[in-house]
């Protein structure tokens, strides 16, 4: 019995006490969580969340010692999203409030189908005591903020200062940085910044340092240092495009803070195709960290200013590195309770005595816990998720596998909470998106809808894939089709050989590029998938080509689509070749195509070509059309209740997970 078979025996025999217990339902899964967001207060007394009750949202005020609940206020209209201290007797709520309140707040009285996410929300932020009372609007003197969209952005706390926080806020159509006073809600203007920033740096009292400046046309930030004269000087520009985020050399979120002074970002080495971190001083760029083989996400700051205290590392599971050891001592301590999944401390008090954690894995779409550092004793603070009980949900595991010329490839299975290890079950491959993207061991709803409607599935980070380094990811380039596809289907092989998956029940689910390997599965190879599920998916390789090219300008991204995908002149047979909508009559098998018809990633052409060449041969496909809907089909709550609908009646009804219905 192999290793990984043996894991999963054991697993079984672990369910035998729930393994019949009702199944999870569509609802269960569509419903909102509990607690939402959550703070400890500086000194470490209490905790401030944000909770769903009801159609209402709430914040909560919790006192950890005496274990009990302080105050709770909140209504069904306007709604907090995110709660922090400004000190220990004063919160700061973030809002979203909608257009014309006091209307809004007759029609909820009186329509029968009033839905407050039907409504326009305007972001903003109050201050409160820790009754909800004595309560203040942030900003409330700065006419030109009334008409901002978002005045809820919080860049720096001002951590030695009790009564004031830096704000942002538009003026005169420029990012202007606001000192305001927490008590009052009075605001001063601190410094304005240019046509095109984003963002302002400051450092640990609030003095500002950098700004940075983002040109969308030109694909490029620009870096500005502020001068004691208060001149704004020039002092590094950074190309990149948004479009593909992927392939982003820096990102505008990675340009978060300093360190002693010195401008701290995320960006790739070209060699090695790892993030590393990089100091700026005086025009001068060095390596702050570069670690071998291993993947650096982004940077942890002290949360209440800019400082850069760490960072995130991505190997199966998110792990944060401190620069302080004590830090890291106390972060290491946490650790041990979250094998095999990821968290991170939230925030903690000023003494490092309590923290907030939030913890999310495969089975686990979030936790938080206190955790008493003193004592080294982790308390779990909410599980937010009460109709998704852990009991129901699959497991899941990672596993490796060697592609057929031995490229070892990293996967994610998940098991359904009816596996008992007796026999084979039906496989659903789902390939994750990008192609220059990855899975890890964290929470994927749509995978655990899927499997807890009795499927295994398996998430395979085939060649291609970010985050194994430069090599690997170019082992996937013009490989559309190709090898990449080929390590789904060793995936298939390898599963049906570890007598998991059932080789007459296996079917192939993805959204983006997993949804073109989905259909150039079917196309592929005909026998292995008994369905098929496209969703936002490419369908016709050089009209996408030709899409992509008129879309950019940057030269660096025009390059990298033909060194990818393939070039429209040189490598046309080879795109055609791999296009799923011209091999239309090699598909044997149920296809089922979702798009959003706003989709400007992968145009809703696409999946019309698809659907239009298999119906002119009379082949069975139906096509899901999600009104006003982008690339991301899961975005709205609508879209996402049509989607699963979409795929379990589908699945139900051509890879049925009885296998005595199926003959």
């Amino acid at each position: 019995m192999s290793v990984f078979k043996s894991l999963l025996f054991l697993y079984s025999c672990l369910l035998s006490s729930w393994a019949f217990a009702e199944k999870l339902t569509l609802q269960d899964f569509l419903a909102d969580p509990g607690l939402i967001a959550a703070k400890i207060s500086p000194d470490g007394k209490n905790v401030a969340g944000v909770w769903n009750e009801g159609d209402k949202r709430l914040v909560m005020i919790y006192d950890l010692d005496d274990k009990k609940i302080i105050s709770k206020f909140g209504d069904n209209i306007i709604r907090p999203f995110d709660v922090s201290w400004a000190n220990n007797e004063r919160i700061l709520v973030k809002l979203l409030v909608p257009y014309a309140t006091s209307k809004v707040r007759h029609e909820s009285e009186n329509e029968d189908d009033f839905n407050i996410n039907d409504y326009f929300m305007f972001g903003r932020i109050v201050a409160t005591d820790l009754k909800g009372e004595g309560l203040v609007e942030l900003m409330n003197d700065e006419r030109s903020a009334r008409r901002s969209v978002n005045l809820a952005r919080i860049p720096h706390y001002l951590p030695n200062d009790e009564k004031h926080i830096l704000m942002t806020s538009f003026r005169n159509e420029r990012l202007a940085l606001f000192k305001v006073n927490v008590d009052s809600g009075e605001s001063d203007a601190v410094v304005t910044g240019g046509r095109f920033t984003v963002a302002f740096i400051n450092d640990e009292d609030g003095k500002v340092l950098f700004r940075y400046d983002y040109k969308r046309i030109a694909r490029m930030i620009e870096i500005f240092e502020f001068t004691e004269d208060r001149d704004w000087v020039l002092i590094d520009e950074i190309y990149f495009d948004e479009d593909d985020e992927s392939k982003n050399k820096i990102d505008i979120r990675d340009l978060v803070g300093t360190k002693e002074g010195k401008l701290v970002y995320r960006k790739m080495n070209e060699k090695s195709g790892f993030h590393e971190l990089i100091t700026v001083e005086n025009g001068d760029k060095k390596v702050l960290v570069s670690l071998p083989n291993i993947d650096i996400v982004g940077v942890i700051t002290q949360g209440l200013n800019n400082e850069v205290i760490g960072y995130t590392v991505l190997t199966d599971i998110y792990r944060s590195k401190y620069f302080d050891t004590d830090t890291q001592a106390k972060y290491d301590s946490a650790a041990k309770y979250f094998e095999n999944e990821n968290f991170r401390f939230v925030n903690w008090g000023k003494d490092k005595a309590r923290a907030v954690v939030l913890s999310w894995g495969m089975d686990n779409p979030s936790t938080f816990f206190t955790f008493d550092l003193k004592e080294d004793q982790m308390s779990t603070l909410s599980y937010p998720f009460a109709t998704l009980p852990k009991s129901k949900l699959a497991q899941g595991f990672k596993v490796q596998y060697k592609a057929r010329d031995n490229m070892l490839i990293t996967a994610y299975v998940m098991i359904p909470p009816e596996f008992d290890g007796t026999k084979s079950m039906p496989l659903i491959v789902l390939p994750h998106g990008g192609p220059q993207h990855r899975d890890f061991m964290g929470y994927d709803d749509l995978a655990q809808f899927i499997a807890t409607r009795g499927y295994v599935v398996i998430k395979p980070n085939f060649r291609g894939s970010t985050g194994y380094g430069k090599a690997f990811e170019e082992a996937g380039y013009k490989e559309w089709g190709g090898k990449m596809q080929e390590d789904l289907e060793d995936a298939v092989k390898f599963l049906i050989a570890e007598q998991i998956a059932d080789k007459d029940r296996v079917c192939i689910v993805g959204a983006s590029y997993g949804g073109y390997a989905a259909l150039m599965g079917a196309v592929k190879t005909p026998d292995m998938f008994q369905c098929v599920v496209s969703i936002s998916g490419v369908t016709h390789l050089p009209e996408q080509v030709d899409y992509d090219l008129d879309k950019f300008e940057s030269d660096t991204l025009i390059t990298f689509i033909k060194d990818s995908i393939g070039d429209p002149e040189k490598d046309i047979d080879m795109l055609k070749a791999r296009s799923p909508a011209l091999h239309a009559k090699n598909i044997n098998v149920p296809v089922l195509l979702i798009h959003g018809d706003e989709d400007e990633v992968v145009p809703f052409e696409q999946s019309e070509l698809m659907f239009d060449a298999l119906e002119d041969i009379n082949k069975s496909v139906r096509m899901i059309t999600l009104k006003d809907t982008g690339h991301n089909a899961l975005y709205y709550e609508q879209d996402i209740e049509d989607v699963y609908t979409e795929i379990e009646a589908f699945l139900l009804k051509h890879l049925p997970v009885n296998k005595q219905s199926a003959e």
